[in-house]
């Protein structure tokens, strides 16, 4: 969530960035906050007035005593002044959560390189596009013809959007796991194994509810979700906690299953692995000092972007425009990977800087000498298997309806093709 104290001394960012940001329906929210934060810092300074009062008192009521006089009075005012403290203080509290709500709403500053409109950007292609002289086949058509998947006993099970991957299929989503947490840790990341179940707090924490409602599964009768990432649980983490400039960047990176509801697309080709409710992904996430954080989102961008040319897999990078960045984003790139059979690029990765929004919001400072500071977060995909395993599927597909397996995932199998 954005700091208070820039809506107190500069409102006129906040409103140029909404403007950039095509959210001119959120000007009125400044109003509000505006009204709640006057409210605020009036009960602050009476709570304050109070509490300076009640030393007062103490002190008076003490050197009465030292006199032996009567200080009856003073002590009847001392008595009074807890209640009407705690009635003030439970009023502020309100307030509070009332104006962090309002934040919450607000999205990041937008980094001064984000191209403002409604096109994204091409920045970087890679590859060489892959163009068979033969008709690729569809890649749920395909691994379930040979007998690697079945997809239609998973929407018996479970619905649409989910499935059962059999045999080279399973170890190939196995083989990408494996490859992008050695990846992840050769290049500095320390892995962690997080929950895949957060509470409410917690969730709200790394996303707004409100654009999400749609998105987390709920638990039933808990106050429970199922992460969407695992960049949910990795925000989480360090909820609260006070951490060292000197151990800044914090380097994590974790694989988990993520669920979400929605799927998207239409089509033939948006079937089978491309989207689901569930699919396995290994993440990267930094926490570091606000003068670091864009040099470390490059840096993430980087290893994402090799990893996928050592799969030999043609890809794209773009520059996310203002209309379409995430609120909680100052910045962001995407990797897309081209589809051979769909003929276009789509999304595989995604890399941004939420800089302090999302550390404001769980509480978490540092020390630099005696001074407490806010980081930044920056999290970037290094790869969801299954959106990798359609792109080896159509890249790698052979004439005759097998796939060539990529080399740097050869160490992790027996086999060299699937067939």
């Amino acid at each position: 969530m954005l700091d208070i104290n820039l809506i107190r001394k500069d409102s006129e960012i906040i409103k140029q960035n909404l403007k950039k940001r095509f959210q001119e329906d959120k000007l009125e929210i400044l109003t509000e906050l505006s009204k709640l934060d006057q409210d605020f810092l009036k009960l602050k300074k009476e709570i304050e007035e109070l509490r300076h009062k009640r030393n007062e008192i103490s002190l008076k009521i003490n050197e009465l005593k030292k006199q032996k006089k009567s200080a009856i009075k003073e002590i009847k005012q001392a008595k009074e002044l807890p209640n009407k403290i705690l009635k003030l203080e439970e009023k502020q509290i309100k307030v509070k959560e009332k104006i962090d709500n309002f934040l919450f709403q607000l999205p990041n500053i937008l980094h001064e390189s984000v191209p403002v409109g409604k096109e994204n950007i091409e920045i970087k292609k890679y590859g060489k596009i892959f163009q068979p002289n033969f008709e690729l086949k569809n890649h749920a058509e395909l691994i379930e013809s040979l007998g690697y998947a079945d997809f239609e006993v998973a929407r018996k099970t479970s619905g649409s959007g989910f499935n059962y991957l059999i045999d080279k299929i399973a170890r190939l989503d196995d083989a990408l796991q494996r490859y992008g947490i050695d990846f992840a840790i050769k290049n500095g990341f320390k892995l962690i194994v997080p929950p895949i179940m957060l509470n409410k707090q917690s969730m709200g924490s790394a996303i707004n509810f409100d654009d999400f409602k749609d998105v987390v599964y709920k638990i039933d009768n808990e106050d429970l979700f199922l992460i969407g990432s695992a960049e949910h649980s990795l925000v989480s983490f360090f909820k609260d906690k006070i951490l060292n400039k000197k151990d800044l960047p914090i380097k994590l990176c974790a694989l988990t299953p993520c669920f979400r509801k929605e799927i998207g697309g239409h089509g033939v080709d948006m079937k089978g692995l491309f989207r689901m409710h569930q699919f396995n992904k290994v993440e990267q996430f930094c926490v570091s000092t606000p003068e670091d954080s864009d040099k470390m989102l490059e840096e993430m961008q980087k290893i994402t972007e090799k990893f996928f040319e050592s799969l030999e897999i043609p890809y794209h990078v773009i520059k996310i425009c203002s209309f379409d960045l995430s609120n909680k984003l100052s910045k962001q790139y995407d990797i897309e990977a081209w589809y051979p059979r769909q003929n276009a690029y789509r999304e595989v990765t995604s890399a941004g800087n939420a800089t302090d929004y999302q550390a404001r919001r769980i509480n978490v400072k540092y020390y630099e000498g005696t001074e407490k500071k806010i980081p930044h977060m920056i999290n970037n995909t290094m790869v969801a298997t299954s959106r990798a395993m359609v792109a080896i599927l159509e890249n790698y597909q052979q004439k005759d309806g097998s796939i060539k397996v990529p080399k740097v995932l050869h160490k992790y199998l027996n086999f060299k093709e699937i067939k």
